[in-house]
């Protein structure tokens, strides 16, 4: 469920959005992806319910600057692809965050960066603003104070909300950095709250609102999380992955990944190491390739432990647009 303050046009990247080739006649792939999604660090604050980095995996890591201007220098050789600061863990616990973004912006690459909103304060937001960046997307969980806080142990939802608020104050009536928010509900959740309610209190103090299914698939077999799988949506039918076609994952060590569901860094899911391959390299070479056949020209998901957990590609939005048809929306 998307809802736009200005309409669908006022996004910075709805000319990706609406390039051949998005969700539509992208197969063959383009010859370089239209995103490359950049892990700053895998460090976070939160311990969340659904989060994959409960998984033992990676140690904890922070992007070297040298590698960024690197990798920065060649996605400058593509126009048009963006960079989204993502990955496994909060991208404003990076020490060198600022540099980091200013240096993606000194090469004109539109750039987008995700967070949890606890770090963001007046000087970097300011920092953020006069450099340009793109679009700053808070991520929350469910649709009030209470579900977030059941979802998203050890935040503070208060502090959360006034630092979106104060975002959205010191941007005033300037076009960046665009305010997006996504948050995402457990089926169950849906009985307690109204995404319709969410969207009103949220659009116009941001620019544009997500809803989405939380999924609860990668970490299943933890304790603490069975009790809770029956509350989210069951029954999902899986779809070709889209994914592949479209944006390649780079891991704060260099590592390129097939996409983002990966929070271990498996050899499996590893289609090569920045700058031993390049992402050219990687986003149109064999194991890239297989990737695709694998899970975007067939439900092969099973043959890859990361992708035979993953109901990214359904028919979940299905469930979103009944919600809207109920409340007299446009989903």
């Amino acid at each position: 469920m998307l809802s736009y303050l200005n309409g669908p046009g006022s996004d910075p990247f709805s000319y990706i959005y609406a390039s051949r080739g998005w969700l539509s006649d992208y197969d063959p792939p383009r010859p370089f992806p239209f995103w490359i999604n950049l892990e700053p660090t895998n460090a976070c604050q939160l311990d969340c319910l659904f989060c994959s980095r409960q998984l033992p995996g990676r140690p904890v890591g922070f992007l070297d600057l040298g590698l960024a201007a690197e990798i920065y220098g060649e996605v400058a050789r593509h126009p048009g692809t963006a960079v989204r600061f993502t990955g496994w863990g909060e991208p404003l616990l990076h020490p060198r965050i600022e540099k980091l973004a200013a240096l993606a912006k000194e090469r004109s690459i539109p750039l987008k960066i995700y967070t949890n909103g606890l770090e963001l304060g007046p000087r970097l937001m300011d920092a953020f603003i006069e450099m340009g960046v793109d679009d700053l997307q808070f991520s929350m969980q469910g649709l009030n104070e209470r579900q977030y806080l059941f979802n998203r142990v050890g935040s503070d939802y208060g502090r959360v909300s006034a630092n979106i608020r104060m975002a959205s104050q010191r941007r005033g009536g300037r076009g960046r950095p665009f305010l997006s928010l996504l948050t995402s509900v457990l089926e169950r959740e849906l009985e307690d709250g109204r995404p319709g309610d969410f969207v009103g209190e949220w659009l116009g103090v941001v620019d544009k609102v997500a809803v989405d299914l939380t999924s609860l698939n990668f970490v299943s077999d933890l304790p603490r999380v069975r009790p809770y799988l029956p509350l989210q949506s069951p029954g999902l039918r899986r779809g070709l992955c889209v994914d592949v076609f479209l944006a390649l994952e780079v891991k704060h060590d260099g590592a390129i990944q097939f996409c983002g569901q990966d929070s271990r860094g498996l050899p499996e899911h590893t289609a090569g190491r920045f700058p031993e391959t390049g992402l050219a390299e990687a986003w149109l070479g064999g194991r890239m390739e297989g990737q695709r056949d694998m899970v975007g020209r067939r439900l092969g998901h099973e043959g890859s432990p990361v992708c035979s957990r993953c109901f990214h590609n359904t028919d979940k939005y299905d469930l979103f647009k009944d919600l809207a048809a109920r409340e007299g929306r446009t989903p």
